[in-house]
């Protein structure tokens, strides 16, 4: 059962935008909560959500690295540690966002890491849906801080290293079967005149392509302004998207 969607692709090709829209479409058809993951160490899918961000996994996880250090004897870190974690969920009508942030310093995090792969676990029951915003190289995934993947969307542009970042997607989760479920490539912003050549450069990927998300000048008018993508109603770019999600879903026989 498809329970959990990640984007990924290359800088620049409105990955972070694709997810926020996968979100809305989520928001307007399911009935349960919705877990979203910031993976992407630049952190701005808050902002397209309406959502300012206090803290991430990355700053906290710097703060706890040196407070554990100092603890003193017989008190209880795991107990201390979840509930800093818990601390970062930011809270919203119908979703919860959790901000990776940045990536490990110079310190030994083994313990740390596990106890954010524990958290993670524990957060999915609790979730009808898990929505992430990926990093191209997709280390929150490989190193299972976070959680699996059913569908993975990977984006492509009219910039042709999007679609050489997305024979690396392929490569690197080829021998993760057991992590990542079905990949898909979707085309974002793409002049018509160009499709069709961007469609048949990436036949070779080996990733099925599913669609394409057109340009859109009112979406791109609320990005402008600061407004959150959640307001973002019958507008080309989010149809494109809630039908590529009815696809999926209807492929595997799974209601919202």
């Amino acid at each position: 059962m498809i329970k959990s969607i990640a984007v990924a692709g290359k800088g620049g090709t409105g990955k972070t935008t694709i997810a926020a829209l996968i979100l809305n479409c989520l928001l307007k058809k399911s009935s349960g909560p919705i877990l979203v993951i910031d993976a992407d160490p630049d952190a701005n899918l808050g902002f397209l959500l309406g959502i300012k961000v206090e803290q991430t996994l990355g700053d906290i996880r710097e703060e706890m690295l040196e407070e554990i250090k100092n603890f003193p004897a017989g008190m209880d870190k795991n107990q201390y540690i979840e509930a800093g974690l818990h601390q970062i969920l930011e809270e919203a009508k119908g979703f919860d966002l959790l901000t990776m942030g940045r990536g490990e310093g110079s310190g030994c995090y083994c313990y740390l890491n596990s106890l954010v792969r524990k958290f993670a676990d524990d957060l999915i029951p609790m979730y009808r849906w898990i929505v992430m915003d990926n990093e191209a190289g997709l280390e929150h995934i490989s190193r299972r801080t976070t959680s699996n993947v059913d569908v993975l969307f990977v984006v492509v542009n009219e910039n042709p290293l999007s679609i050489e970042t997305a024979r690396s997607i392929e490569k690197i989760t080829r021998g993760m079967e057991r992590d990542i479920g079905k990949k898909f490539i979707i085309t974002n912003k793409v002049k018509p005149e160009r499709l069709e050549k961007i469609r048949e450069n990436i036949k070779d990927i080996g990733i099925e392509y599913l669609g394409d998300v057109p340009p859109d000048e009112k979406l791109e008018e609320m990005i402008f302004n600061g407004e959150s993508l959640l307001n973002l109603n019958d507008s080309p770019s989010l149809n494109s998207v809630c039908k590529i999600i009815d696809t999926v879903l209807s492929r595997e026989n799974v209601s919202v």
